[in-house]
């Protein structure tokens, strides 16, 4: 559970100072519970949930409040680490812009084994398998 997220800030540094992209937004999601956010253009949804996803970067940067999943910290060095274990396994983001979510350059099946060989620990031929049967469902 993403619970006790509060008081989330989000910055970017830009030349012209400091922009708050997220003002103290606090969520909670039980178990089994799925999350909408919505809300106009530009209003901090997907700086929001990448920060929760640990993808805001330089020169972004996470201001103040907390993020934790199943009740530990995503912040600092070792939610860092539980970040990558998490993300893509337990924890997901499905981008807006459907043209930044795949990789042109890449098959789509090179991609799923990606994921599936560094979420699932799957070796190169189970993970060609599993892709194979997820494109035959779709």
């Amino acid at each position: 559970m993403w619970n006790r997220g509060r008081g989330l800030r989000v910055q970017f540094v830009t030349r012209r100072g400091i922009v708050q992209a997220v003002r103290g937004v606090s969520l909670s999601i039980a178990p089994g519970e799925v999350l909408g956010i919505v809300g106009e253009s530009g209003s901090g949804k997907s700086v929001a949930v990448q920060a929760a996803m640990g993808l805001v970067h330089v020169p972004g940067e996470i201001a103040g409040g907390d993020i934790r999943w199943k009740g530990q910290t995503l912040l600092g060095s070792r939610g860092k680490k539980l970040g990558r274990r998490i993300r893509g396994k337990e924890m997901s983001i499905i981008f807006q812009d459907p043209m930044t979510s795949l990789n042109p350059v890449l098959t789509v099946g090179t991609q799923l084994n990606e994921v599936l060989k560094c979420h699932l620990n799957m070796r190169t031929a189970e993970a060609n398998e599993r892709s194979k049967q997820l494109l035959e469902m779709v």
